[in-house]
């Protein structure tokens, strides 16, 4: 065992007054499902979690992807060296908890002495019972699961045979979304135009790109029926993104059935392969999930580039045609269709993160995109009456 200390500020940040502060580190081990373990040492809780493990490949952005309830579930691995140094601040959760099940960095950078900081990233995980493993060869990890693929993870404190029943033994549910999406409807007001959100595991960013555009959004469980939706009287509804499996979101499948035609649909990440689902396209999961915040995608109509973040498990299915869906964005490469409007139906949807939390601002034009759907949708509705 040996001893770090680090310092973090304190209340007088203004100031740039700090404190010292003191970590005891304990070995812990990443044991990887086929026998594979990466040693280093422990911060966080102290505790033992098995999970799916995902490689988090931007340089920036880790309060936001720890935040973020599309990794629930999971053993979230950096593979960007050096993590922790700006501490955790108020104004960049996307979500006020987390549902991963531990957290892998490389270096853990000893000082936090951001002026934006109210807490150590070893703080915030020991208050949310989150294990994290520091001082780990990320690059090495990252290379040893492009060449074997995407597999389930344990963090231990020993690295006996046990450990390693426990990782066979882990079933992942597939019920992720309904432990994250809001159980109660809510509303977040404003004077614009009435969205409904369908919350499959919401990140804040969202919110705030509607209300910069003066939205008036009610936010609603993943399986909201469709006659509930029909009351509040929509002018578009957004499907956001979140975790899990795509084909298990039987209800939500539906609900997208029933409401499509009737109003205006934007459908972000896990949202897009339901919109695809309920169209008949079918999805598969990737041999490698894609964490990244600098994806490059081209706009088929104009040819150009957007730099956007994608966190995504599941792709549509190469050996399917995208039958009454338009691809509208590929990746650069021109490999994988990550976007799509329908040919009839006022429904676009993006595989990637257009807000862009943490990332490039490129993608700030879908919401725009969204209005502009929503306005024609209201114009065409006038012409009817």
């Amino acid at each position: 065992m040996h001893s770090i200390y680090f310092i973090i500020n304190s209340t007088s940040i203004n100031n740039n007054e700090f404190k010292l502060g003191k970590i005891d580190h304990m070995k812990r081990y990443l044991i990887l499902e086929d026998g594979t373990v990466f040693a280093g040492d422990a911060f966080g809780a102290t505790i033992n979690t098995t999970g799916g493990l995902a490689l988090y490949t931007g340089a920036t952005g880790y309060q936001e992807a720890i935040t973020n309830y599309s990794y629930t579930g999971q053993i979230l691995a950096f593979t960007y060296p050096q993590q922790g140094n700006t501490g955790i601040n108020r104004d960049d959760y996307e979500n006020i908890t987390t549902a991963l099940k531990g957290v892998v960095i490389g270096e853990g950078y000893p000082l936090t002495s951001h002026w934006h900081a109210q807490m150590t990233l070893d703080a915030f995980l020991k208050a949310q019972r989150i294990p994290g493993l520091m001082n780990v060869d990320v690059r090495r990890l990252h290379r040893h699961i492009a060449e074997h693929g995407n597999m389930k993870a344990s963090l231990m404190d020993t690295h006996d045979e046990h450990a390693h029943d426990q990782i066979k033994a882990l079933v992942i549910p597939n019920n992720q979304v309904s432990q994250v999406s809001t159980k109660q409807p809510y509303p977040s007001p404003n004077v614009g135009k009435n969205v409904v959100v369908l919350d499959l595991g919401l990140k804040n960013t969202v919110l705030r790109e509607l209300s910069k555009r003066r939205c008036n959004i009610t936010v609603l469980p993943f399986d909201t029926p469709s006659s509930l939706i029909e009351t509040l009287a929509p002018d578009g509804v957004l499907i956001s993104d979140g975790p899990g499996k795509p084909e298990a979101l039987v209800k939500t499948i539906q609900i997208v059935k029933e409401i499509q035609g009737h109003y205006p649909i934007f459908a972000i990440g896990l949202g897009f392969s339901v919109v695809a689902l309920a169209n008949d396209v079918s999805v598969e999961t990737r041999p490698i999930a894609q964490h990244q915040i600098n994806l490059a995608v081209q706009e088929k109509i104009t040819g150009i580039t957007n730099f956007v973040a994608q966190n995504s498990a599941f792709s549509l299915s190469k050996n399917d045609n995208l039958k009454d869906l338009l691809a509208t964005f590929v990746t650069v490469n021109g490999d994988e269709v990550v976007g799509f409007r329908h040919r009839y139906l006022p429904i676009y949807a993006v595989n990637f993160d257009p807000e862009a939390a943490a990332g490039p601002k490129d993608g700030g034009h879908f919401f725009d995109d969204f209005i502009e759907l929503m306005d024609a949708a209201i114009a065409r509705h006038r012409r009817e009456i």
